[in-house]
């Protein structure tokens, strides 16, 4: 496990992975600032609320409404853009560190697209499921969404690295035989998904820490 822990975490320093890491990054910042010029744009056509001052205070709030919108769901978008690229991030990562081994199967577009909006779609569902927990006991609350997070990771990003090689069935088996080191993985990822900036790169390395794990997992089969 520390193997690969630290094979992943060494890979965050490649530059090209780096700047898949930037790129997703600038797509957020570019996202939410298009969303800010968009929505003063339309406050122009806003008809009078009641008073003048009205439209004035929402025209200055706007703009620390999008700022808080961007502390609290840059890192999930930022996260979505960055799916876009976890295949590149996969080939990088075989490229360097297992060049004898068979080439992947590539995803189309619209594959990535989909996996990446399931499992956005998917912590945002179980962080919003445990928003209640969380108010009400902020510690066991943060706890528990971290630990749901590290089942939902652990599973989408091994299915990731594994689907590249092998079938659906041999990669549910594969995961079956291997839950426990898995779920550890994903708690990994989950973890660093709750730690400011490191937030914004928990995506890529959470798919090159998995492609080291299969590569472990698949090598322990066949001894």
């Amino acid at each position: 496990m520390f193997a690969s822990f630290g094979r992943a975490l060494a890979s965050l320093f490649d530059p090209a992975l780096l700047g898949l890491a930037a790129r997703a990054v600038i797509l957020t910042v570019v996202l939410f600032c298009l969303l800010i010029l968009g929505s003063e744009y339309l406050l122009q056509y806003l008809p009078t609320l009641g008073a003048p001052w009205v439209n004035r205070l929402l025209a200055l709030l706007l703009p620390v409404i999008a700022v808080l919108g961007f502390l609290l769901l840059g890192a999930p978008v930022a996260a979505l853009f960055a799916s876009l690229y976890l295949d590149r991030v996969a080939n990088a990562i075989e490229a360097r560190s297992y060049p004898a081994d068979g080439q992947a199967r590539h995803p189309s577009l619209s594959t990535s697209i989909g996996a990446g909006v399931r499992l956005a779609g998917l912590v945002i569902l179980a962080d919003v499921l445990l928003l209640p927990v969380d108010a009400l006991a902020p510690g066991p609350g943060e706890a528990l969404t971290i630990i749901a997070n590290g089942l939902l990771l652990g599973r989408e990003y091994f299915e990731l690295a594994a689907l590249r090689h092998v079938s659906r069935q041999a990669a549910d088996a594969l995961r079956r035989r291997n839950k426990g080191r898995i779920f550890a993985f994903g708690l990994v990822i989950s973890a660093m998904s709750f730690v400011p900036l490191a937030d914004f790169v928990a995506p890529l390395f959470g798919a090159a820490l998995m492609v080291h794990l299969f590569k472990r997992l698949e090598r322990e089969k066949a001894a």
